[in-house]
């Protein structure tokens, strides 16, 4: 099980973070069984710092994990910059739907972004929002009534990206128990 910790928005803060104030990740229950206390229960690595802008990289980058005693689950808890099960962070991901949105192909998408995710990769994220569209429109919709008035897929994830940057989004969904793509 994945828990997404909201305010975490670069690799540079996640870092920092965990070397001043690991604590921060720790949950207050277990998202089991809401047993009170959770115990660190290591760490593992992921390579997530594929920017290449010159800066050092901050590859591996450390994601805790903590232990139940009441259920013996185990979580891993991620910062909000990092999404669960994909190789891109969000920023990423976002910079290619909005190219999307203005009309490029995957392809075209593909070829335009400094990264260069593959086109079909492309075509998958761009098939799971529209399959989630529904469920996320109507997840979403209450906390940004504005949305209210974009019923068609590109004008609601237009209108939802200027609002708040895709990595908060999906917090916010991962937060209200929807499935994150």
């Amino acid at each position: 099980m994945t828990i997404i910790l909201a305010g975490i928005r670069t690799l540079a803060d996640h870092v920092h973070t965990m070397q001043v104030n690991p604590e921060a990740y720790r949950p207050q229950q277990c998202p089991s069984c809401a047993h009170g206390t959770v115990w660190c229960h290591g760490c593992y690595t992921r390579k997530a710092d594929r920017q290449n802008l010159g800066a050092p990289c901050l590859d591996p980058v450390p994601i805790l994990r903590f232990l139940c005693p009441g259920c013996r689950t185990t979580c891993s808890v991620l910062p909000e910059v990092i999404p669960p099960r994909r190789w891109y962070l969000w920023s990423v991901q976002q910079a290619v739907l909005l190219l999307l949105l203005a009309g490029k192909s995957c392809f075209q998408a593909s070829e335009s972004h400094n990264q260069h995710p593959w086109w079909q990769t492309i075509r998958r994220w761009q098939q799971r929002l529209h399959e989630q569209f529904t469920v996320d429109a109507a997840t979403l919709r209450p906390w940004f009534p504005e949305l209210g008035r974009t019923p068609e897929f590109g004008d609601f994830w237009s209108a939802a990206l200027a609002l708040k940057p895709l990595s908060a989004l999906m917090t916010l969904l991962h937060q209200e128990a929807v499935a994150v793509p």
